[in-house]
C-alpha cells in the first residue's frame, strides 16, 4: 500500500511540476497562472485523487511501476501531439475549446492501464498540446482531461464488470437528464459568443438525443464486446464529470455566470467529446484487443 501510494503521489507532484514549467517556459506573451482559484482547484483535485486511492487501496489498478511510466509517457505524447494538431480546429465557447477526436486516447489509456496512467495521459498530455499551440497553462483543464483518462481506468476496481456498467448507465443517463434540465430552465441567457439574449435549448436537446445515443449503443456494443460497451459507459461518464469540475471551476477562475459555464464551455466542449469517443475509442479498444489476441496475451 505505501508503495502505490507514494508512486500515486509522485505521478500528481510529476504533473504540478511539469505544469509549472510550461508556465514557465511560455514566456510573458502566453496566457499565466494568476490569482489563488487555480492553486484552490488544483488543491481539490490531489484531495479527490488520495480519497479515490485511499478507498481502493489495495487494488492493483493503482500499481506504478515501469510498465506504467512508459504507458504514460507514451500516452501523453501522444495526446500532446494530436492536441496541437486539432486545437487548430476551434469551436464556438466563451474559451479556448477546440474539437478534439484525441480525446480517445486518454480515455483508452485509462481503461486498458489503469487510473493512474490514464489522468497521467490526459493531465500532461493537455499541457503539452496547448504548450506547443502557444495557448497558456491553464490548471483546470489539465486536471479535467486528466480526469477523462482517471475515472474509464475505474474499471478495473471492479470485479463484477456487468453490474458495475448496469449502475453507471443510470448514472450517466441522470447526469444527461440533469445537464438537459438545467439549461431547460435556463435557456434564454446572454449568448457567450454575440453578447444578446439568445435561447440555448438546442444543447438541452442535443444531450438528451447525445445520451440516449450512447445508451443505446451500450446494449448494441455488448452484444459484440462487454469492453466495447463498458469503454462506452465509462468514457462518456469522464467527459462529462471531467469538463464539469472546469468549467465549474471557471465560475470562480474566469467570473463566468453559471448559464456561462454550462453553455459557454461545458456543451462545447463535453458534447463533442462524447461524440468522438463514443465512435473512436471503442474501434481504438477493438484493434488493441484483436492485437493481443494474434500475439497471444
Amino acid at each position: 500500500m505505501t508503495k502505490k501510494l507514494i508512486g500515486w503521489l509522485v505521478v500528481m507532484v510529476a504533473f504540478i511540476a511539469i505544469m509549472l514549467l510550461a508556465n514557465v517556459l511560455l514566456g510573458p506573451d502566453a496566457d499565466k497562472l494568476q490569482g489563488v482559484y487555480w492553486i484552490v482547484f488544483t488543491a481539490i483535485a490531489v484531495v479527490i485523487l488520495i480519497v479515490l486511492y485511499l478507498i481502493s487501496a489495495d487494488n492493483k489498478a493503482w500499481e506504478v511501476g515501469t510498465r506504467q511510466v512508459v504507458y504514460m509517457a507514451i500516452g501523453a505524447a501522444l495526446y500532446g501531439v494530436f492536441n496541437w494538431i486539432f486545437n487548430t480546429i476551434p469551436m464556438p465557447s466563451v474559451s479556448q475549446v477546440a474539437l478534439r477526436p484525441s480525446v480517445c486516447i486518454p480515455i483508452f489509456f485509462g481503461y486498458v492501464f489503469g487510473p493512474v496512467v490514464g489522468f497521467f495521459t490526459g493531465a500532461v498530455g493537455n499541457i503539452i498540446g496547448d504548450f506547443l499551440t502557444g495557448w497558456g497553462v491553464y490548471p483546470a483543464w489539465d486536471i479535467a482531461n486528466g480526469f477523462m483518462g482517471l475515472i474509464p481506468g475505474l474499471v478495473l476496481l471492479f470485479a463484477d464488470k456487468k453490474r458495475s456498467l448496469n449502475f453507471l448507465t443510470i448514472v450517466f443517463g441522470v447526469l444527461t437528464l440533469g445537464v438537459a434540465a438545467l439549461i431547460f430552465i435556463n435557456p434564454k441567457v446572454v449568448g457567450p459568443w454575440t453578447g444578446e439574449i439568445e435561447d440555448f435549448s438546442f444543447w438541452a436537446w442535443a444531450f438528451l438525443i447525445g445520451g440516449a445515443v450512447v445508451i443505446a449503443g451500450r446494449f448494441v456494443l455488448e452484444r459484440i464486446n462487454e469492453d466495447l460497451a463498458a469503454v462506452n459507459i465509462w468514457g462518456s461518464l469522464g467527459i462529462i464529470l471531467g469538463i464539469g469540475y472546469a468549467a465549474l471551476a471557471d465560475i470562480w477562475i474566469n467570473g463566468y455566470s453559471l448559464a456561462t459555464a454550462l453553455i459557454g464551455e461545458f456543451a462545447p466542449a463535453a458534447g463533442p467529446n462524447i461524440l468522438n469517443a463514443m465512435i473512436l475509442v471503442p474501434i481504438l479498444l477493438g484493434a488493441y484487443q484483436a492485437v493481443q489476441a494474434r500475439i497471444g496475451r
